[in-house]
């Protein structure tokens, strides 16, 4: 269960194949020169902008730079980059070139003019170095913002002979991302570095050796540490899921616009992360609120995937990212059944084991609070808590622990301290509906009680039963024999209105389209309490949520009334 001292996952390159560059010029590349002899220029690889929104886009063209719910006016002629940020957060955005994407959704005159005299105002303050602006990963999500929207956006003025200066500027940066690579933040701001230098030697094909090669290389070996056989992100991160693909995608587009060879990881990796991700999806199009992951924009999702011709169906388990869904006609349950995210990748992760998200055909019901990276960062950390999420908590503690003070919040911050190395489950369908088990060991160490629950969803979709239960591990011996508090909790969404009965054992759930529920439990007392949903937006949205109370003996084996709590949610009839 201790964490420290921390060790590097092993380096473990992956094989793969790919068609090598050399000093001459290879077959795959002749169709990037002209009868001249002269490289082309970087205007002729056109990429399609998945993420890009006209409307951010139009506040940008008038000088409005918007994110996080923070402001920079600066006017429709105005220069953003002598003006201090609002925040560190925020200085990322614009530094990284975030907006970008936006402008080129606008994709007029207007939006090219301003991008392209924005990015030089950029390099005639920022151009030859900058200690912030030239960070590794503000420097990866900036270049890759200029290689994916050149052809759109930054391609040379008719007027002015700029064009050759923000080619220099690019690689300028490209060598110094280069030579400072294993500097980059590990998890997908080195999967984005790595892409970017592979598409310097698409657009330099004199330099493909030194940048194209290599970038594979190092891109084989991210692709190998963070994508994990079933498609998921090390991260445990669905959104991270999405952010691997398209970045995989917009290399792959550049790779057949220059009729270049890849490698197989990369062709695993793509084929593994569009069939994931249906699996992460709810109804509405938006993904699971599981460690760090959001709503996110489900045109942008489902524009990904539609271009990638995701036509799969979601599977049920993902035994490598610790995942389990539960489909039952117009119901869906994704439950957390994986153990803490390893170290390095666990900066972002959630102490969250056996939470669970119910979505209906009248939307999301129960969720956890969720994230987005648009949300006041100062709510962060209590987001990761495992009181965020509907799961189990004992007296007032988390599944865990995270890094929050002393020499190791130095030396490690955000990371986890104390993670769940211990998470089983079993699940078994039969016709009438399908069976999950599960159980982690997160409270053991200190309370000596793991934690069991139990999930039953009937094949209607309308009946879901579940069963709570603390239990001394077999084999153990109790820490102790009194009795400990805790807590049992079901965030609602925001959506949802929820009616407590006066007997204190059942409420009154309604969605959108007068769609009710009726959850029940006979444990308690059961109490509303208000909550908080910050799986999408820029600021908390108020929910509530349904907290069941009860008290365990540390000396239970999880069959007494006092250490197990039955629930379960059922459809209303609708007349009529």
């Amino acid at each position: 269960m201790r964490r420290f001292p921390l060790s590097q996952v092993a380096q473990t390159t992956a094989q793969h194949t790919v068609r090598r560059i050399g000093s001459e010029v290879s077959a795959p590349f002749r169709n990037i020169y002209g009868r001249s002899g002269q490289i082309a220029p970087f205007e002729n690889i056109a990429l399609r902008n998945f993420k890009g929104n006209a409307v951010n886009g139009e506040a940008t063209l008038k000088g409005h730079f918007i994110y996080a719910n923070q402001l920079l006016d600066v006017g429709r002629q105005g220069d953003p980059w002598p003006v201090s940020a609002p925040s560190e957060r925020f200085a990322f955005w614009l530094h990284g070139f975030d907006w970008l994407w936006d402008l080129g959704a606008v994709g007029n005159r207007e939006a090219g003019e301003m991008a392209r005299r924005l990015t030089d105002q950029w390099i005639a303050i920022y151009g030859n170095w900058n200690a912030y602006a030239w960070e590794n990963d503000v420097m990866a999500n900036r270049l890759y913002a200029w290689l994916s929207n050149w052809a759109a956006l930054l391609a040379s003025d008719r007027t002015e002979n700029r064009g050759s200066q923000r080619r220099a500027s690019v690689f300028r940066q490209v060598k110094r991302l280069k030579s400072s690579f294993k500097h980059t933040p590990d998890g997908l701001p080195k999967l984005k570095a790595a892409v970017v230098i592979a598409m310097a030697g698409l657009f330099r094909p004199d330099k493909a050796y030194d940048y194209f090669n290599r970038g594979l290389d190092w891109l084989d070996e991210q692709i190998h540490l963070q994508i994990l056989p079933d498609g998921g992100h090390v991260s445990r991160n669905p959104n991270a899921c999405v952010e691997a693909l398209e970045m995989l995608t917009t290399l792959d587009q550049a790779m057949e616009k220059r009729g270049v060879e890849g490698s197989t990881s990369i062709d695993r990796a793509l084929e593994r992360l569009r069939h994931i991700i249906p699996f992460f999806m709810y109804q509405d199009g938006g993904l699971a609120a599981f460690n760090g992951s959001g709503k996110n924009d489900p045109k942008y999702i489902t524009g990904l995937l539609k271009f990638s011709k995701t036509t799969a169906s979601p599977f049920s388990y993902c035994p490598h990212t610790g995942y389990q869904r539960i489909h039952q006609k117009d119901t869906v349950l994704l439950v957390d059944t994986g153990e803490t995210t390893p170290y390095p990748y666990d900066k972002e992760a959630h102490l969250a084991p056996l939470s669970f998200e119910m979505s209906t055909k009248g939307g999301r019901l129960i969720v956890n609070c969720g994230w987005s990276e648009e949300q006041p960062y100062s709510w962060r950390d209590s987001m990761r808590l495992t009181a965020a999420h509907s799961s189990l908590t004992i007296d007032n503690l988390s599944a865990g622990e995270l890094v929050s003070s002393g020499l190791r919040s130095k030396l490690y911050p955000s990371h986890i301290g104390v993670d769940v190395d211990k998470v089983e489950s079993t699940r078994r369908e039969q016709a009438e509906g399908v069976w999950l088990e599960t159980s982690h060991d997160g409270y053991v160490p200190k309370t000596g009680l793991a934690h069991r629950r139990r999930i039953y969803v009937h094949e209607s979709g309308n009946d879901v039963r579940g069963e709570d239960s603390l239990l001394v591990p077999l084999g153990a011996t109790p820490i102790s024999r009194k009795a400990l508090p805790f807590e049992i909790r079901f965030h609602l969404h925001p959506s949802v209105k929820a009616t407590l009965a006066q007997d204190l054992h059942s409420a009154l759930l309604i969605q959108p389209g007068r769609i009710g529920w009726r959850f029940r439990t006979d444990g308690g007392p059961m109490r509303i309490e208000e909550s908080v949903y910050l799986a999408e937006g820029n600021k908390p949205l108020k929910s509530e949520q349904i907290v069941i109370s009860g008290s365990a003996f540390a000396d239970g084996d999880g069959e007494s009334k006092s250490n197990r709590v039955r629930w379960s949610i059922r459809r209303l009839e609708t007349s009529g």
